[in-house]
């Protein structure tokens, strides 16, 4: 048997219903109004009814009665104003959407993005015009890259050459996606600040830069290629990397105590060092205990002191050389000028090693026989230079050495008169050493004023007044001079260029002076370098000279290669 329940009164003329698109502001206060917005989301309230005009059997006037209904708190106590106006006005809302016409618009706005995507993606010329940020930059635009490229991957595509996502097609979107979700989609990674992480790009960087190394083994973070060589920013070249990309680790103490802990790990092997080669020679020096781990936020404000005159390292040059005495006026016979030894090479930068031929045997005759003197038209009879075993040699043969200068310098062809030449040459040579192996002590223990260890003194000035000379280790021995070893660089870790300071292309017009005092340097092992304060006075914001880190430094380990053919 069926229950007899009465069903449920359904208020008909209520608006308040799931299928509309507009709500009553007063909803979320728990009181809506019964009328409701209109259909474009305007408020229609007036009044809670719409008093009814009762008039009875005998009456004239008759008198007003509230409508509101039961579902609004019935009739009201004090009725309706004598003219017929309800006494209950309802207060004016804001009408919302209600959730329903929110997910209509999301929605419609989703199909309608769906399909611009699957436009833009599938029309190839005009997803290209989309998606490009900027024009490349020159080296990567150029008709060579291109052929580089499509030789390598048979795509003539620009865009593939990096673009991991430009290869791909759309039977590769569902792998795509996938491969997205396993490298997770939370919120914080996609707005994560700081450096990028390396990524597929890096690999397709490394595919033509193939001699570039990162940076040093003990990097607490390794960064995308990215970061600091910013794609897209214009047609000429990329720019410049900016301080900030360097300071961003060597200005984070973070960073660098964590660099220290893996370099303490790390096999001193692993880190670079500057190559000797036959052109350039490096004064070796150690990697410091801790690494290059000092923080740094600027170059003007807390980079340390330059190493070599931090640690007070001395030049070990075995060479005898005074530049106080060749600089000063008066103390030789010429006046030197520094260009007058020092020459740089032809990009500027380094200085070409000074050699004895070229810098100091206009100065410095090895002339030991003064009866043979030199004059404009022919030169007089000089030691060779270099090798002590070859010296030696040429003192023992001078009969042959005389005898070949008669002949080339002296015009003398008859046997005779050789001979009698080559026996006035000896017979002088003879009176000033007395013995041969005086003559040979001479030239290589005589200094600057032709005294020998011993107490007897030359007419010249031998090997020791510039090289270190000892005596032979045995009998009929040579003489053994310590080979000059000079060092084109010492800043190994920066790089510098003379003819940008000395050319004013810099905006300062320097002079050697300015930066090397050698004026009053009298040791070889003066290093005579500039200190950072000379370098700080123009390259700070107050000097208004660059002062970016790239301008000195190099990041990555070895240059970046050309890209490989």
């Amino acid at each position: 048997m069926k229950a007899n329940t009465q069903s449920p009164v359904f208020p008909s003329k209520e608006y308040v219903r799931p299928n509309l698109n507009w709500e009553c502001g007063h909803l979320c206060e728990g009181c809506p109004c019964r009328i409701g917005p209109s259909p474009k989301g305007e408020c229609r309230a007036s009044y809670e009814c719409t008093p009814r005009l009762d008039v009875k059997p005998g009456e004239v006037k008759g008198h007003w009665t509230c409508t509101r209904p039961r579902s609004g708190g019935g009739k009201c106590e004090n009725g309706p104003f004598p003219d017929g106006t309800c006494c209950k006005a309802i207060s004016k809302c804001q009408p919302r959407r209600s959730l329903r016409a929110i997910r209509k618009r999301v929605l419609a706005f989703t199909i309608i993005a769906s399909f611009l995507v699957l436009f833009i993606c599938l029309s190839r010329g005009v997803r290209y015009d989309f998606i490009n940020p900027g024009p490349l930059s020159s080296v990567h635009a150029s008709a060579a890259f291109v052929d580089i490229h499509s030789k390598s991957s048979g795509d003539a595509s620009r865009c593939s050459a990096c673009h991991e996502g430009a290869r791909q097609n759309a039977a590769s979107w569902n792998s795509m996606a996938f491969d997205a979700f396993k490298h997770g989609l939370a919120p914080a990674k996609l707005i994560k600040k700081g450096p990028l992480e390396s990524t597929a790009m890096d690999d397709n960087c490394m595919a033509c830069h193939q001699r570039k190394k990162f940076h040093q083994p003990n990097m607490a973070e390794q960064f995308s290629c990215t970061e600091c060589h910013k794609e897209h920013q214009g047609s000429g070249f990329m720019p410049k990397v900016g301080s900030i990309s360097c300071t961003s680790c060597h200005g984070s103490a973070e960073l660098m105590a964590g660099s220290q802990e893996i370099g303490a790990k790390t096999d001193p092997h692993a880190f670079p060092a500057p190559t000797r080669t036959a052109e350039r020679k490096f004064q070796p020096r150690e990697r410091p205990a801790k690494g290059y781990t000092d923080v740094i936020t600027a170059f003007d404000i807390d980079h340390p002191e330059f190493r070599l005159i931090r640690d007070g390292v001395r030049d070990e040059n075995s060479l005898k050389f005074n530049h106080a005495i060749h600089l000063r006026t008066g103390k030789i016979p010429r006046e030197l000028k520094c260009n007058d030894c020092h020459e740089r090479d032809g990009l500027g930068e380094y200085q070409r090693p000074i050699t004895y031929k070229k810098n100091c045997m206009e100065c410095h005759i090895l002339q030991f026989d003064p009866n043979t003197p030199a004059d404009k038209d022919k030169p007089g009879i000089y030691l060779p230079h270099g090798d002590p075993y070859y010296v030696r040699a040429y003192l023992r043969s001078l009969n042959i050495q005389y005898e070949e200068y008669g002949r080339s310098y002296e015009g003398i062809t008859r046997r005779d008169d050789l001979i009698e030449y080559v026996l006035e040459k000896r017979g002088g040579i003879e009176k000033l050493y007395q013995s041969g192996e005086n003559l040979e002590r001479a030239v290589f223990f005589a200094d600057i004023k032709g005294v020998i260890p011993g107490g007897f003194k030359a007419p010249f000035a031998g090997c020791a007044t510039c090289h270190q000379v000892s005596e032979p280790k045995s009998d009929n021995a040579t003489p053994e001079i310590k080979k000059v070893s000079t060092p084109d660089r010492w800043l190994v870790l920066g790089k510098f260029n003379h003819d940008k300071h000395q050319k004013g292309l810099t905006g300062i017009d320097l002079t050697c002076l300015d930066c090397h005092k050698v004026l009053n340097s009298q040791l070889t092992s003066d290093l005579n370098l500039p200190s950072i304060k000379s370098c700080v006075e123009c390259h700070s914001p107050k000097g208004g000279i660059d002062n970016r880190c790239t301008s000195c430094h190099t990041y990555h380990n070895s240059e970046p290669g050309a890209p490989s053919k």
